[in-house]
């Protein structure tokens, strides 16, 4: 038997999957009270700890992450998946104690006169709960994990079913680096990724489709569970007919085929006006050869993550092709049997196929053509909000009447993806493609704190005691002064 099928037997084996899970939550919140709310050392540590995990451990990862996806390049695996742990960490520790300190705001009046003081202070929530998906299982659980730890937090983390390996290797490795009562990794199919949405955390996130996040909710909702969502959705390209195609393209077949298009702020569609159609799609074929050369076959291409996905980035096309779509792959040597597609450019698919009705989420890049900007735009907002929305252009006036007149997760101009790289920007989604934010500037610190406010009174004490019964002419006087605009 395998390691992680052992570790899943273990923990399956318990009588009570709802009850091992809830004696796991009861620890890590009977530890948070007795230990009370960790300074800044105890925080920094643990986050220090989570470096220590990644380097010393990243030849493992590394194999772990092969063993799930049968191929993908190693230097993309630690570029993806190791390095925007040191990079958030690196922000975490030089902002934290800055973090931490009182927010200090103006009493009103009269209160500002005699004293009194007015101030915010972030106080950790307890135990959070994790749940995270197979696109990217360590960065998106380690990532989360810093963000909780910097407001004070313990930790549990659901790992997906999808990325046994990866799951097995965090459930066998992280014990050396943390407590139990610190940082627990749960393993288990549905039953117990079900059992633990019904924890009743004091926060808990979700990275994954919006289909099973309506689950997680209401899951949630039963414990009034607060939740932070982290889903997808269709992003779309906007080109404006000032743009410079060939940059375009390069940009929007990097973004698609970055671990072959499993990704979930990947560019899905591009909108460009109808006579470009042709030049974008000579473009985007040039940049895919220029990536995956024929000397080198598709070695550094990704794998389809499962069986099933695999399978599905068929039916999309078959489905496209019957509703009359042109479809158009480009060779690179793609290998079945390591699950690898090759990519494919798809133009002007009707509204009704598959693939305008759901993520792509795979080497897919759909190409659709418009007649002005404004029938782009409404064509966008008649759809799901979606987890980031791009803008190709030299046009500023035309930037901000998209910018201004779509609502999504996040934006980038010129580029795609990069928004989520920068370390001061919080990223999130809005409606079908998520809630709440985390990871960039202190959104993080704040989505897993709870902002507490505090008054305390000043050396004039009875100033609150004008408003006491019986009513008289002090307050006639206080009523006089306010009653204006």
């Amino acid at each position: 038997m395998s390691t992680v099928a052992a570790s899943q037997s273990s923990f399956c084996a318990e009588a009570d999957v709802a009850s091992a899970l809830m004696a796991r939550l009861s620890l890590q919140r009977r530890s948070f009270h007795e230990a009370g709310i960790p300074d800044l050392s105890v925080r920094l540590n643990r986050i220090e700890r989570c470096v220590d995990f990644v380097l010393e451990q990243q030849d493992a990862i590394v194999e772990a992450t092969i063993a799930d996806w049968k191929h993908k390049p190693a230097a993309f695996i630690k570029a993806v998946e190791i390095i925007p742990i040191l990079n958030h960490a690196k922000h975490i520790k030089k902002h934290l104690k800055g973090w931490m300190k009182d927010h200090k705001v103006t009493p009103d009046f009269p209160f500002n006169l005699v004293g009194a003081k007015t101030y915010i202070r972030h106080q950790p929530l307890g135990v959070v709960g994790v749940m995270v998906p197979w696109n990217g299982p360590l960065a998106m659980a380690m990532v989360a994990a810093m963000d909780a730890f910097s407001a004070g937090n313990r930790v549990m983390v659901k790992v997906s079913e999808f990325s046994p390996a990866t799951a097995a290797l965090m459930a066998e490795t992280l014990p050396k680096y943390f407590d139990e009562s610190e940082l627990a990794v749960v393993l288990g199919e549905v039953e117990v990724s079900k059992a633990f949405a019904e924890l009743p955390f004091d926060h808990l996130m979700y990275t994954g489709s919006a289909g099973t996040a309506k689950h997680i909710m209401a899951a949630a909702a039963r414990n009034l569970t607060p939740v932070t969502l982290e889903l997808g959705g269709k992003s779309p390209v906007f080109v404006a007919a000032d743009a410079d195609l060939a940059y375009t393209a390069k940009r929007c077949i990097s973004g698609r085929l970055i671990n072959a298009g499993q990704a979930c702020i990947g560019p899905d569609y591009v909108l460009l006006p109808g006579d470009n159609i042709a030049a974008f799609v000579g473009h985007a074929k040039a940049c895919i050869n220029a990536f995956f050369p024929s000397d080198r076959g598709a070695e550094d291409y990704a794998s389809i993550a499962t069986d099933g996905h695999f399978q599905r980035m068929h039916r999309l096309l078959a489905d496209a092709r019957e509703r009359g779509a042109e479809v158009i792959t480009i060779d690179i040597g793609a290998d079945e049997s390591l699950r690898q597609f090759n990519p494919c450019l798809v133009i002007n698919p009707p509204a009704d196929s598959l693939l305008m009705r759901e993520e792509v989420f795979g080497p897919i890049l759909i190409i659709k053509g418009y007649q002005n900007m404004q029938e782009a735009i409404d064509y966008v907002n008649a759809g799901e909000r979606p987890l980031a929305l791009y803008y190709f252009g030299k046009d500023k006036q035309g930037q901000q009447q998209v910018i201004n007149q779509t609502l999504s997760g996040g934006v980038a101009v010129n580029e795609v993806m990069m928004h989520l790289s920068q370390s001061r920007l919080p990223f999130g989604g809005v409606g079908h493609s998520g809630m709440g934010s985390y990871w960039g500037g202190d959104a993080g610190f704040k989505r897993f704190s709870h902002a507490r406010s505090i008054f305390e009174q000043g050396w004039y004490r009875d100033i609150a005691g004008m408003m006491d019964p019986p009513f008289g002419s002090t307050i006639a006087k206080v009523l006089k002064m306010q009653l204006k605009k």
